[in-house]
Order: C-alpha cells, then sequence, then structure tokens
C-alpha cells in the first residue's frame, strides 16, 4: 500500500464539483501549466483516515480491530487519482509517455521507500540475533524488488513459515501491489487505446470494466478457498485499484445536487469506519468484505467537497487531517519496521509506553523524511529532465540496498555453516550428559563443560528438516515413507501418525524400530492430527485435513500389515465446537471418533503427550544468554504451567479406557515441576516455538525407548 503524493494529478470533473437543485455546478478545479490540479482535501484527508486506521490497528490491535481495510481504502484513492492522469493523457495526446509516467512513479516511491529498506536492512544486522536474519534479509529483497506480496503468499501457505516473527518490512507487501498496479494498469490503457481508432475511451472503459470484473470475481472466489495466500496476492487485489479507475472514467457523468453529496460523504465515512471497528482478522478478507471500505472510498472522492451546512466537508479540511495526509506515505513506511526493532532494543517494553513511542516517533521521522527526502527529489530539475537519469539514479540507491543486503546474507550464511560444524564436531564427540541424557528421569547427570555450550545454535536450527524418512509415495491424500527396518525383515509394522509433532519424534523412533526389527511407517500432515474435530486452519489446508482424517482408515484396512499406531499430535487451536460442547469436549470428541474409524487390524494406539511450547521471544533470550556467557537452558526457562497446555487425546485416550489404548509421555525429561527447559545437556531443545532440533531428538531415544518398553509389555504378541 503506498498512500498517493498529495499533489499527484487528479482528475476533477464531476467528483468534486456538483451544485444543488436548480443551480449550475462549480466549474472544475483550475489546472496547472505543469498537468497538475490543485489539492483535493477530500483526499488527503482520506489518506489520513486510512494511515490513521492502520497504525491504530498495528499498535493497538483491540482498539480497531478491523484497521488493516485503510490498505484498500489507499488502493481506491491509488487507482482513481492514476487512472484520471493517464485518461488525460490519452485524450489530450492521444498516446501515453510510458517512461515518464515510470520515471515519474519512481521519484515517488523510490525515495523514501528505500531509505526506509537501507534502515531495516541496517537494523536487522544490528539490532535483532542472528537467527532472524535469513528471514528479515529475505524479506528485505523481495521487498526491495516489489515482489514481496507474493513472497509472503508462498509462506501463508507454507507450515514451517507460517510462524515466522514479523519482519521489519512485512507491510510493503501493499507497496508490491501497489508498484505492480503501476506497470500493469498503463499498459492495459495503451493496449485499449491501440485497439481503437477513434473511440478510445470507450475501449479503455470496456477493458478496465472486464478486468476490474474479473478481478472482482476471483477475489471472493479465492478468499473463500485460500484465503491466506488471497490476501496478499495481486490478482485478488487488483479490483480495488481498478474501482478507483472506474471512479474517474465516470468522471462528469454522475453529477450531485450538494445534498446528495453531503449525505454520500458521510455514507462513505460511515462506511470505512463500520469496516474499521467491526471487521476482524475473522472476516473473510478481501472478497466481497472489501466492498465496504472500497465503496466508501469512492463514495467520499466522489462527493468532493460538498457545501451544505451539515456536511463533512469542513471536519475533512482541518489542518491535522491534512497534515497526516500529507506525510501518510512516510508514516506508513516507517510505522511498523518501529513496531518490530522496539523490542529488540527495549527488553520487555510497557504496551503503552511503546505504543506512544511508535506514534512519536513515526509522525517525526515521516515528517523529516517528507522535508528532507520526499519533497527535495520531487522538486529535482535535473532528476525530472530525462527519465533515464531517474532511472540510473534509482538503480544506484538499489544497488546500495543490495550490497548491504548481499552482506548480511553472506555473513549469515557463514555463520549457519560454522554453527553447522560446531554441532556435527561436539554432537561426534558424544560427551557424558548430552542432550536428554542430562534429565534422563532414571539416570540424571551433569557435564559442567556442557553448561554454556548451546549446539545447535538458533541460527542453524531454523533451517533444520526431520529425520530422513525412506521410500516416499502417496495414496490419494495419505503421503507415507518408510523408517526403520527393510519391510522382509520386520517382526512388526508400526505407524507414526499425526500433525508435526508426531513428525519429531521420528528421530528417536527409527533408532528404536532398528533395534527392535521394526518396520516404520510414517504417515503424519503437518497441522493436521488423525482427528474428526474441524481444526481452523487456512483452506486448502482444512479441507485437505479433513479428507486425509477420512482417508487414513482406508489406507489402514488396505495394509492389514500395520498393527500399531503410535499417534502425536499439537495441543492448542480451536477446532469447530457443537452446541453444548466445550472446546476441550470438541477435541476430545474428535479424537474419539477417529480412533472408533480404524479398522481392527490395528492392535494397539499409542498415545505421545504432546511437547511443551516457548515463548516467541525464548530465542532471543538464548542468544542474548549465550553473548552474556550465561546458562540458557536456565535463563530461559519457561514456566511449566505456560509451556504445557492440557492434551486432549490424552485425555481421549483415558475416556476410551480401551485396551488397545497406552499413553507415554516424555516430559518430565524436558521440563521438572515449575519450569520446561529450551536448552537441555547443552543442546537447544526447539527449532522454533515447538518443534524438536535434529540432535535433541535423537538424544531421546533412550528414555523414549524405556516408556515404549514399559507400555509395550503387556501385549502379549
Amino acid at each position: 500500500m503506498r498512500p498517493q503524493r498529495a499533489d499527484d494529478p487528479v482528475v476533477t470533473e464531476g467528483t468534486s464539483g456538483g451544485g444543488s437543485a436548480g443551480k449550475r455546478p462549480p466549474a472544475p478545479a483550475p489546472v496547472s501549466p505543469g498537468g497538475r490540479s490543485r489539492l483535493r482535501p477530500e483526499i488527503q484527508a482520506l489518506r489520513a483516515l486510512a494511515v490513521l486506521t492502520v497504525v491504530i490497528y498495528h499498535v493497538w490491535p483491540s482498539a480497531m480491530p478491523g484497521g488493516f481495510i485503510g490498505v484498500d481504502v489507499f488502493f481506491a484513492i491509488s487507482g482513481f487519482l492514476i487512472t484520471a492522469h493517464l485518461l488525460r493523457e490519452v485524450e489530450a495526446t492521444g498516446r501515453l509517455a510510458l517512461w515518464r509516467f515510470w520515471a515519474r512513479r519512481a521519484r515517488r516511491l523510490l525515495p523514501a521507500a528505500l531509505l526506509t529498506l537501507l534502515v531495516c536492512a541496517i537494523g536487522t544486522l544490528l539490532l535483532t540475533p542472528q537467527a532472524y536474519w535469513q528471514q528479515f534479509l529475505t524479506e528485505i529483497t523481495a521487498s526491495t524488488a516489489y515482489i514481496q506480496n507474493w513472497h509472503l503468499a508462498a509462506d501463508a501457505v507454507d507450515y514451517l513459515a507460517s510462524e515466522n516473527r514479523p519482519s521489519p518490512v512485512q507491510h510493503f507487501w501493499s507497496l508490491s501491489a501497489e508498484e505492480q498496479f503501476y506497470v500493469l494498469w498503463p499498459l492495459l490503457i495503451v493496449a485499449a487505446a491501440w485497439t481503437a481508432t477513434r473511440r478510445k475511451r470507450a475501449a479503455i472503459s470496456a477493458t478496465l470494466v472486464t478486468v476490474t470484473g474479473l478481478s472482482l470475481l476471483y477475489s471472493i472466489t479465492e478468499t473463500a478457498s485460500n484465503p491466506a495466500a488471497a490476501y496478499f496476492v495481486t490478482p485478488t487485489r487488483a479490483w480495488e485499484f481498478g474501482a478507483g479507475g472506474l471512479l474517474a472514467l465516470l468522471g462528469a457523468r454522475a453529477q450531485l445536487p450538494d445534498r446528495s453529496r453531503a449525505l454520500l460523504s458521510w455514507a462513505g465515512l460511515a462506511a470505512i469506519m463500520y469496516a474499521a471497528i467491526f471487521y476482524s482478522t475473522e472476516t473473510p478478507f478481501p472478497g466481497s468484505a472489501a466492498l465496504v471500505p472500497i465503496l466508501g472510498a469512492l463514495a467520499v472522492m466522489h462527493a468532493g467537497m460538498p457545501q451544505a451546512r451539515w456536511a463533512p466537508s469542513r471536519m475533512l479540511q482541518i489542518a491535522p487531517a491534512q497534515f497526516l495526509g500529507g506525510i501518510s506515505y512516510s508514516v506508513y513506511l516507517w510505522h511498523w519496521p518501529l513496531l518490530v526493532f522496539i523490542p529488540f532494543v527495549v527488553i520487555d517494553p510497557n504496551p503503552i509506553a511503546k505504543g506512544i513511542a511508535v506514534v512519536v516517533l513515526t509522525v517525526l521521522a515521516a515528517w523529516a523524511t517528507k522535508e528532507l527526502v520526499e519533497d527535495p527529489v520531487r522538486r529535482s530539475t535535473w532528476l525530472t529532465a530525462e527519465p533515464r537519469v531517474t532511472f540510473a539514479v534509482s538503480g544506484a540507491a538499489t544497488a546500495i540496498v543490495a550490497a548491504v543486503l548481499a552482506v548480511g546474507a553472506t555473513h549469515v550464511q557463514a555463520h549457519i555453516q560454522e554453527a553447522e560444524r560446531e554441532s556435527a564436531r561436539v554432537a561426534s564427540n558424544l560427551p557424558d550428559c548430552f542432550g536428554a541424557a542430562a534429565r534422563d528421569p532414571e539416570h540424571p547427570c551433569e557435564n559442567p563443560d556442557l553448561r554454556h555450550e548451546v549446539v545447535p545454535l538458533p541460527v542453524a536450527a531454523k533451517t533444520e528438516d526431520y529425520a530422513p524418512c525412506d521410500g516416499f509415495h502417496r495414496d490419494r491424500e495419505i503421503s507415507v515413507c518408510a523408517f526403520g527396518v527393510p519391510r522382509d525383515e520386520a517382526k512388526r509394522t508400526v505407524a507414526l501418525v499425526g500433525d508435526s509433532h508426531a513428525s519429531h519424534w521420528r528421530a528417536p523412533m527409527n533408532e528404536i524400530a532398528r533395534e527392535r526389527g521394526w518396520r516404520g511407517l510414517s504417515i503424519t500432515r503437518t497441522s493436521c492430527p488423525f482427528s474428526t474435530a474441524t481444526k481452523h486452519t487456512p483452506e486448502p489446508t482444512r479441507s485437505r485435513c479433513r479428507r486425509w482424517v477420512k482417508d487414513l482408515p482406508r489406507y489402514l484396512r488396505a495394509h492389514p500389515e500395520i498393527d500399531t499406531l503410535f499417534v502425536a499430535g499439537i495441543t492448542g487451536g480451536t477446532v469447530n465446537v457443537p452446541a453444548g460442547r466445550t472446546m476441550f469436549q470438541a477435541k476430545v470428541n474428535g479424537y474419539l471418533n477417529a480412533w472408533r474409524s480404524l479398522p481392527d487390524t490395528i492392535k494397539h494406539i499409542v498415545v505421545i503427550r504432546d511437547t511443551p511450547k516457548i515463548f516467541a521471544d525464548t530465542v532471543d533470550c538464548i542468544e542474548r544468554a549465550i553473548d552474556a556467557g550465561e546458562r540458557a537452558g536456565l535463563r530461559c526457562a519457561v514456566p511449566r504451567e505456560a509451556a504445557l497446555e492440557p492434551d486432549p487425546q490424552v485425555v481421549a485416550a483415558r475416556v476410551a479406557n480401551s485396551p488397545r489404548m497406552q499413553v507415554i509421555d516424555l516430559n518430565d525429561v524436558l521440563c521438572n515441576e515449575r519450569a520446561c527447559f529450551p536448552v537441555i545437556g547443552g543442546v537447544l531443545v526447539f527449532k522454533d516455538a515447538h518443534h524438536f532440533t535434529l540432535i535433541f531428538a535423537e538424544t531421546l531415544r533412550q528414555p523414549l525407548e524405556r516408556v515404549i518398553r514399559r507400555a509395550t509389555a503387556g501385549w502379549g504378541d
């Protein structure tokens, strides 16, 4: 999202004029010799309102849960202003000077944006733990190339990436969508004008109406089927720009009386505020819901500045609104990086003080950026002389940002490789009391040499995968791979079933299966426990999970050699709750119903009690402890009651009271009666908020084998 500059060209016919009944409408606003019209106070105020809703939503989300709609208001404003400018040029000259248009956009957008990106790159390297460098620098690179929206769309459907910490440039997704609009929209207008010899406006209108309509339809369907990605991608947002463009096409063809315009302006403002206050992250968006703020913005722009005494015109042109509208672009650029970086500078900042500091610093930074960067570049005569000069300077400035990013990326890769070598060295020596052995309930011990050791380092752990698995194949929705011994050597075939919290047990299970002569099958799906309770995950993950749960019993019936399931699933999250039930009861019943669907060939079901979760900032704590020479496991321990949630799968196993059900629990290895530890025996336990590192998982073999041996002792088969 890029708030349009205050002096961008606008078309004014029919949008800022229109007298009351029986009166001659006022003349169009004066146009300067350079082709610019006077400022539109209502658009400046719209910019101010839009950026205010976004900032409030980010700083105090509960105060305005739908404040994200400010982005959509900006999209509509940009579509209106840019289309008006392009139409005016086509009608005046019969053509578009595309290179000059794009150069002008570059002079408006790039100076402040590149400055922000440069500060974010340097801030990442100086202020944040190295565990975040790779993610942050990758997103800054995507933002510099104006493809951040597509990058975030890919991450939105990537389970592991979906838990990434918000980067300082996450908000550049909307700037990327807007920049793509600036490239493609003029090309559409040029193509439409080229196909028509005389009625160019009609051809342009038909093209823009068609593209806008198709984008709206796509936005509605994609938001319903894949909302996580739909929020970011350009095709679902193009209609919002297009709606503003259609208003510019409407022009003088729909003049309204002054009182009607006053009502229209109030209605538009009410629609925007309704969406900002009553929408939330639960609202399917953009889709049809975005029509409310978009139509509200169009209404305010079309109404212009009505002169009725009760019109909102006086409110719209007050000095604070006009000032905020004038710096809205830079306000949008700076507020989010400040929100992200402050917690790295001030540990556990007071929320109220943090919010006030962000607002004050944002306004100061935005004003300084406009006065010292935006306006000087905009007024520079040598930059405006030739488009090639603008492009050359823009390329040089972009290269500076790219160089900083390259240095940072090179450093983080070298650090990851060094950390991986150190991890391999320590693990290969198998020191006493390494990893889970330090807290083995039957043989606890401590190795003084490991007190300040942390392997792998968090920066290297983030790139880890789960334990290797062979012979991957698919059967409809079921993905299967094998571990343990080969089929022809197997005494028993077992399956590890569940979501990613089942997958992170595969490393110790592999060693146990080899020792016991078991063939293991890993049948897991990320974010999908084996439960009939519908988990609230984005589409298409939700629908695919339901199909996986229904398909698994069929697969097991077709493979009667599988007689034992080890099941695990993450606690937490929300599911659909039937009337008269609690959330926890719905989860318990979901597991019970899923187990009832299993074939009789499944003789044993072993429930692995879920593991702890750490806090989002625990990784920061670990890196600070390493730097300070402190014991990270103790310094950064998480209270047990916060880390370990009640496990509905364990409760379901007890409710089932079936001889084929067993429960095993290794959390005494991970926690004591008061706290759970993110570093144990010199080994980093979690690679993120709740998945084991591969090294730590491997050290769980002995305590896991012990509890499995006890659970299987009475099977007698």
